[in-house]
């Protein structure tokens, strides 16, 4: 295949082994496979009715294509570049990060996270609303959050290995970027390096005490300095 078509007018019919396997009509197109590949066309293309198409070269097909995704990159890159976890990240691991996340996408009212559950993915919000709810494990009980844009839920249970303890929940039809521990610690480095600041500050944010407080960032920056993990064992 030599060209990219996109129609503008007419019908055309996909023929593969004598079946018709598919059409298309006015604003559809076809023959990219072949282009990025150089494999031979997988069907051939009938015309239904008179058709008029536009057409794209190999060539250009390419560089067009290249230029889209380098734009797509830059624009994640600089998103990913206001995010607050990642602020402070050197710019080669943020354009590292931007290559390895998946984007998802959450309707309304649907559950993201069940508390509980074994934690293997960690989000960032990257539009609409999630709220954090149930929050604790046993006795302990944390404030509700709403998490908005560049806010991230999910890693606590990346880092201790423990279950989910709490429940996520769509407030609006929302995307998330996605990435697994493992794809994380392969591509970028230690899960708990990077995370752990961020993440024991919004768990102070949601301890009743300071959430009903007038704490300001930096005070919590210096609070987290101050914390001391330390483990007992039951009894």
């Amino acid at each position: 295949g030599d060209f990219f078509y996109i129609v503008e007018k007419g019908t055309i019919a996909f023929i593969a082994d004598g079946n018709n396997v598919g059409n298309c009509s006015r604003g559809a197109s076809f023959g990219e496979l072949a282009l990025l590949y150089d494999a031979p066309r997988a069907a051939t293309c009938v015309a239904e009715t008179d058709v008029e198409l536009w057409k794209v070269d190999q060539m250009t097909f390419r560089h067009l294509l290249a230029r889209q995704t380098k734009d797509q990159e830059a624009s994640l890159q600089s998103l990913l570049s206001k995010v607050p976890l990642l602020k402070d990240m050197d710019r080669t691991l943020v354009s590292k990060f931007a290559t390895i996340l998946t984007t998802v996408k959450f309707s309304k009212n649907e559950r993201i996270v069940n508390k509980g559950d074994v934690g293997d993915i960690f989000y960032i919000v990257n539009e609409g609303s999630v709220k954090v709810h149930d929050i604790g494990m046993g006795d302990s009980k944390f404030v509700d959050q709403i998490l908005k844009e560049g806010d991230w839920f999910g890693e606590r249970a990346l880092m201790t290995g423990e279950p989910r303890a709490a429940n996520v929940t769509a407030v609006t039809d929302c995307g998330c970027f996605a990435i697994d521990r493992e794809t994380f610690e392969q591509t970028i480095g230690s899960l708990e390096t990077i995370l752990g600041h961020g993440s024991k500050k919004r768990f102070l944010k949601g301890v009743p005490l300071f959430a009903n407080s007038s704490l300001r960032e930096i005070e919590y920056d210096q609070l987290v300095t101050c914390l001391r993990e330390e483990k007992y064992s039951r009894g």
